[in-house]
């Protein structure tokens, strides 16, 4: 293994000027800079990054929570996350909770314990009061959820949930659809009690009979769309429009009513949220609302380093939220073309 001190060797300089080449923390000139390179490229030099760590006493890991790794749309979110953090020398944990709030403390306990220096908490089963525990320990970016200003530690980046779930419900209206279903997601989820009500108000507003829509709760997974689903197609009058909180219960739902021989749009309209990738390949394509999820992972990435650059210089923190725009996807579970 090559070694700085055989790099400095060959170069004819002493190993504190390799050093500070390398970390670019004190002058060295341009000259001696492209020569150590040199020396460098052509021994096939690899810095140590644990040396490095203990030496400035950073680690330049974060930790990335999500609830569901299975679910392609937080794949997106952790892409995201990645192309920002390998542009900037990071490395990344990933946490998976299953949904879990036992095993998303016991996540964020451990990345600690590994000395991580910041952590982005994607729709966290954690309450506000919960998460406040860990203010001043690191800084947090939180994702998919609003935080009521728990700490200048913590940053938000999240999709209005409310208004895009109400744009659904409005495309539906515009239908001309009055008798709905809503397959909902649990209900210690933040965003799914959005996506409810948004959809909700939306009808009301609108001067839709309460008793027109029917709600049942879900867990996000296709399984549970597709047992929800044929629930609603047991009731009579059976709806004619069905609005599922995520795209994965939405497919679950359109295999459902495909195999009780139903034809979508015309027997029963159904849409989804969160345009995954393969929402558009489902048969018939899935009518969803898109959320910029590969941009809110940098997004939130972005914040994270901000705020892990600002604590390490002793600067004041500030809570920040990002609110993204989406926009209503249109396709034919919804709408013949």
């Amino acid at each position: 293994m090559v070694r700085m001190k055989d790099v400095a060797k060959a170069s004819g300089v002493s190993v504190a000027t390799v050093s500070n080449a390398l970390s670019g923390n004190k002058y060295v000139s341009s000259e001696l800079r492209e020569k150590i390179f040199k020396t460098i490229e052509s021994m096939g030099y690899k810095p140590s990054k644990i040396a490095r760590s203990l030496k400035i006493k950073r680690t330049f890991i974060v930790g990335l929570i999500i609830p569901d790794v299975t679910n392609p749309y937080f794949a997106e979110i952790a892409r995201g996350v990645e192309d920002v953090l390998l542009g900037h020398d990071y490395q990344m944990f990933l946490c998976n909770t299953d949904g879990n709030k036992r095993r998303e403390r016991a996540a964020i306990d451990s990345l600690i314990s590994q000395h991580v220096e910041g952590i982005i908490n994607v729709a966290p089963r954690s309450g506000d009061k919960d998460l406040a525990e860990f203010v001043g320990q690191l800084p947090m970016v939180v994702m998919d959820r609003d935080m009521d200003d728990v700490s200048p530690y913590f940053d938000s980046v999240y999709t209005d949930n409310y208004t895009a779930s109400a744009k659904l419900a409005e495309h539906f209206l515009r239908l001309g659809h009055k008798s709905f279903a809503c397959l909902a997601g649990p209900d210690d989820v933040p965003i799914a009690r959005r996506r409810l009500q948004g959809f909700i108000d939306k009808l009301e507003e609108e001067r839709i009979d309460r008793k027109s829509t029917v709600v049942l709760k879900g867990t996000f997974q296709f399984e549970s769309g597709y047992e929800l689903m044929k629930h609603v197609l047991k009731r009579t009058p059976r709806p004619s429009a069905v609005f599922a909180a995520n795209d994965l219960m939405a497919w679950g739902a359109v295999e459902a009513a495909k195999e009780k021989g139903l034809k979508i749009p015309d027997d029963v309209a159904i849409a989804g949220f969160d345009n995954i990738y393969f929402s558009e390949f489902i048969v018939p394509a899935l009518t969803t609302f898109h959320q910029p999820k590969f941009e809110a992972g940098q997004i939130a990435m972005r914040r994270l380093m901000e705020k892990i650059e600002k604590k390490n210089k002793r600067l004041n923190l500030e809570a920040k939220r990002v609110i993204l725009e989406g926009r209503l996807i249109v396709r034919e579970s919804t709408q013949s073309f």
